[in-house]
């Protein structure tokens, strides 16, 4: 394990890409799932909170450090180095730029972090590119790293680890918008010996008011021998206000299902949504950066839902929002548990029903002083392993000139497991930028009570920590 360790240090040092770990994430880190549906909704211009990492997903920038200015969308490129609590560093290497209307980007990153408990020492390296034109996009991503794995703090792991890379690729071809094929391939190997492949062959026809899409899902699990391959016909026509249609799908050793499909917009601001979701479920993205979650077996059965919601989405002249109220049937649904009692939690199937409000929100006071609140309520039909009742940022914004001060509080509601109920945690932050001409600097104070906590029982999440970067445009 040293020598492991020793050789990505070097490699880091060579690239200057050292970083930190998820355990900056406050107090959510590890609730993915559901509730990466709020973070990806963010209508805004500013993040909340916008220092947060979640490993092992390639980011962009604005993932890292703050969000777009015009300084950014003027300059070609970007170097940016980060340092905090727990001996954490960072880099991060961003070049764009625009040739006779095809796009390119390209980002490298690092992260290094020694980890608030003893034996939490994570560290990655990952390149991210992407092209993009009127004909065509394509993005590519790789992520190497490894983690050490601190067991849970009444019985702690001696030494353990966990080494992974992933690479994602995506290519679409958009040059005839009535006929959009797709191909995407994501690659996980842990512990240089479970090797996981998953691949989409999609193709999408427009065809007046009818538009069809078919496509084929396929998983292998090439060190265990194991494959599960799907296959889906979808059909939909619109007719003013109405788009209805479905898919008829089939996985194999599952059989077939009838995903309905309906969009009505009410108005232009409210809109009607039925929906279905029968899928062959990717959980190693959430597994990979996590200290408490590991995958002992890889035949998952399908994951299946069905959806009705009602959106509404306005802009005023000062206030934007954003409500979704959505019951739902889980037919199958992946939370998380430690079913066989050795310090980790593996995924864990559950039916039930479920409500959800979500809400995203913001209204500007004056030219300088804006608040927002963004987060989901469930109601559900019955307790629910790991997944909080609700879970929200909520905050102002101070912006003058090139100065922007953002506080805010994440809430993590109360969350059940099979041994014991975490009560709701609230928790205090505070960021602060400042840009120069082509300098930007910026400091966050995260947990600013110290206030202990735990991110799943026995799993202590990290107390107050502060983070700061400073980011050079050219």
């Amino acid at each position: 394990m040293k020598k492991t360790y020793s050789i990505l240090t070097f490699i880091l040092i060579l690239s200057v890409s050292i970083g930190f770990s998820q355990g900056i994430q406050l107090p959510d880190e590890e609730i993915t799932g559901e509730d990466t549906r709020i973070e990806k909704t963010h209508i805004f211009s500013f993040p909340a909170p916008s220092f947060k990492v979640r490993l092992p997903e390639l980011q962009t920038p604005e993932d890292f450090f703050l969000a777009d200015n015009l300084l950014q969308k003027k300059a070609k490129g970007n170097v940016s180095f980060l340092f905090g609590s727990n001996n954490t560093a960072g880099t991060l290497f961003s070049y764009r730029s625009l040739t006779e209307g095809t796009e390119y980007k390209a980002d490298i990153e690092g992260l290094l972090s020694h980890g608030h408990r003893d034996n939490s020492k994570t560290g990655s390296i990952s390149f991210d590119f992407q092209r993009k034109s009127s004909s065509s996009a394509f993005s590519t991503g790789v992520l190497i790293g490894e983690m050490q794995l601190p067991g849970p703090e009444n019985s702690p792991f001696p030494d353990r680890k966990r080494d992974f890379t992933s690479f994602n690729t995506e290519y679409s071809f958009t040059r005839n918008p009535d006929f959009i094929p797709l191909i995407s391939k994501t690659f996980y190997r842990i512990d240089n010996s479970e090797e996981i492949n998953f691949i989409l062959l999609n193709s999408r026809i427009n065809n007046g008011p009818f538009s069809f899409e078919t496509g084929i899902e396929r998983q292998d699990v090439f060190s265990d021998g194991f494959s599960s391959t799907a296959f889906y016909q979808s059909v939909n026509r619109t007719q003013g206000p109405l788009t209805i249609g479905g898919t008829l799908k089939v996985i194999e050793r599952y059989g077939w299902k009838f995903l309905p499909s309906l969009t009505y917009n009410i108005n232009d601001a409210t809109s009607l949504n039925l929906s279905g979701t029968y899928q062959i479920p990717d959980l190693y993205k959430d597994m990979l950066g996590s200290e408490h979650k590991e995958i002992t077996s890889h035949e998952f059965a399908p994951e299946e839902e069905y959806k009705l919601s009602l959106v509404f989405n306005k802009q005023f002249t000062n206030t934007d929002i954003r409500l979704d109220i959505s019951p739902a049937y889980k037919e199958r649904f992946y939370s998380w548990a430690d079913t066989d009692t050795n310090g980790l939690l593996e995924p864990y199937p559950q039916r039930y029903w479920q409500t959800s409000i979500n809400l995203i929100a913001q209204h500007k006071f004056t030219d300088y002083f804006t608040g927002y609140i963004t987060g989901e309520k469930r109601f559900l039909s019955e307790e629910v392993e790991y997944y909080p009742e609700a879970i929200f940022d909520a905050g102002f914004v101070v912006n003058y000139k090139n100065f922007e001060w953002n506080n805010w509080v994440s809430y993590t509601g109360e969350r059940s497991f099979s041994d014991k109920t975490l009560g709701s945690v609230p928790i205090f932050n505070s960021e602060i930028t400042l840009q120069i001409k082509n300098i930007k600097w910026g400091i966050a104070v995260h947990n600013i009570t110290d206030r202990e906590y735990s991110s799943v029982p026995e799993y202590p999440a990290e107390k107050r920590s502060v983070l700061s970067f400073i980011q050079f445009f050219f």
